[in-house]
């Protein structure tokens, strides 16, 4: 993966906070990272079907993209 690095003369900032949730606030969080992981897994789930499917051509032609078992 590529580095970001910035531009000369641009200064670059950031922030670190602490959460220091009460009991409802932290139940609230909770289930909102779920959601989010629920959210997540779903999309991964459906983006690999996708791919699996589109790896089973119908004509017998080998897909133009490479499958797991081609590779060396």
């Amino acid at each position: 993966m590529k580095k970001f690095r910035p531009q000369p003369g641009l200064v670059m900032q950031a922030f670190r906070f602490a959460l220091d949730p009460n009991a409802s606030q932290e139940a609230a969080l909770r289930s909102h990272c779920g959601a989010a992981r629920a959210a997540y897994n779903w999309a991964v789930g459906w983006v690999t079907a996708s791919w699996w499917q589109r790896t089973r051509v119908p004509h017998g032609l080998p897909p133009p993209w490479p499958r797991p078992q081609d590779r060396a």
